[in-house]
């Protein structure tokens, strides 16, 4: 039996011509072309069954190889060696945050972009989300039969940072390690996943005891990376990276709000939740105060999430959010029980029902990041 990579039976999710066609939101021609051109081999039906019809099937991972095709045939990348950072962030629980980012990292990823996800909330949601369980050790593989490896996680954004702490503390030079262990849960041709565990809470007492300004030292590790200082991560590699931050306040979630170019505020119609919004617009506005030479300056997009629209509460909820003068974006994404579900399978709804009403409205959304990073990337660049 072949083992898996993932805790998610991402091989057993397999696409038909038209749903695949929607996920990558281009036209079916394109997509014959895009197939053809490119010389991928799709296996057709009656491959295995004679009697089945002659029609393709599509893999997870052979999709996002058709994604990396045109990528490269059509220059869909970013500009620059800077990648952009997103963070997912509110100051609240259960309001789609870990599931905004697992939907945008997929969807820019099928855009044609290159995403690393990272996972830094010790609850490690995305992780889950993404194929892995973090409480699986390596020495507990055997009652596993199916799992590789690979599915068990053995290192964290904690990695590559506490050795670039310790002897940035030490000495002038930075040695961090050579390589991380980072994760690919759709193939090759995926997003790239840094993942989470329980012990990424070290990281917190790790930034206090960091040289410099606390709440910036993911700037300077960013900018570090970025320039070849970080042979285990080199952002470089990347157009995008997705922060996933923990829905309280801590160090960790404020050096993702200095760090980032854009921050999504997935925020659920209810009271509650908006006051989280109040306290992350606090928290923007005391970085900007106190780093002002630091050129901290996210733009702020506000995603309404459990969206119900025959309800009064949701008017009530959007016109207390329009009082922050904030940006709220275009596209809410409607309340549905297919996002639960989809956490039974490890998977992204998108990657398991690509037509799913929650499918469609995510990737709209990412249609609009997609826009705002290139504007970024550009600016970057100096374009």
């Amino acid at each position: 039996m072949d083992k898996r990579a993932t805790y998610a039976d991402v091989g057993g999710h397999i696409h038909r011509f038209k749903a695949v066609a929607s996920l990558l939101n281009i036209g079916e021609n394109a997509l014959r072309a895009s197939v053809k051109e490119s010389g991928i081999d799709v296996p057709r039906a009656n491959a295995l069954n004679p009697k089945a019809p002659a029609v393709q099937l599509y893999s997870i991972p052979k999709i996002f190889e058709v994604a990396n095709y045109r990528r490269e045939r059509h220059g869909l990348g970013l500009e620059g060696k800077k990648p952009v950072i997103i963070a997912v962030e509110i100051i609240k629980g259960g309001t789609a945050k870990t599931t905004t980012a697992a939907e945008l990292t997929v969807h820019l990823q099928l855009q044609g972009l290159k995403v690393l996800a990272i996972d830094l909330d010790v609850q490690a949601n995305l992780t889950h989300l993404m194929g892995y369980e973090s409480d699986i050790q390596a020495d507990e593989l055997d009652k596993y039969d199916y799992l590789a490896p690979e599915a068990v996680v053995s290192e964290t954004f904690l990695t590559v940072c506490r050795p670039y702490i310790e002897e940035a503390a030490l000495t002038s030079a930075l040695f961090p390690p050579s390589s991380l262990d980072i994760k690919r849960p759709y193939g090759e041709y995926g997003p790239a996943l840094i993942p989470s565990d329980i012990f990424l809470g070290d990281l917190e007492r790790d930034i206090v005891g960091a040289r410099g300004p606390r709440e910036t030292f993911f700037r300077r590790f960013f900018a570090d990376s970025a320039a070849g200082k970080v042979p285990a991560l080199k952002v470089s590699d990347y157009d995008v990276i997705v922060l996933d931050c923990p829905p309280h306040t801590s160090y960790i979630t404020t050096n993702a709000i200095a760090l980032a170019d854009i921050i999504i505020a997935p925020v659920r119609m209810e009271a509650f939740s908006v006051k989280g919004l109040s306290k992350l617009i606090q928290e923007i506005h005391s970085l900007r105060m106190h780093y002002p030479n630091e050129g901290i300056d996210p733009e702020l997009l506000v995603l309404p999430t459990y969206f119900t629209p025959n309800l009064q509460r949701n008017a009530r909820m959007q016109a207390t959010i329009t009082n922050f003068h904030v940006t709220v974006a275009p596209i809410v994404i409607a309340q549905s029980e297919e996002f639960p579900k989809s956490l039974a399978f490890n998977m992204p709804l998108s990657l398991i029902k690509p037509r799913a009403d929650g499918a469609k409205q995510y990737q709209q959304f990412a249609t609009l990041i997609y826009d705002k990073a290139k504007a970024i990337a550009k600016a970057k660049a100096g374009g």
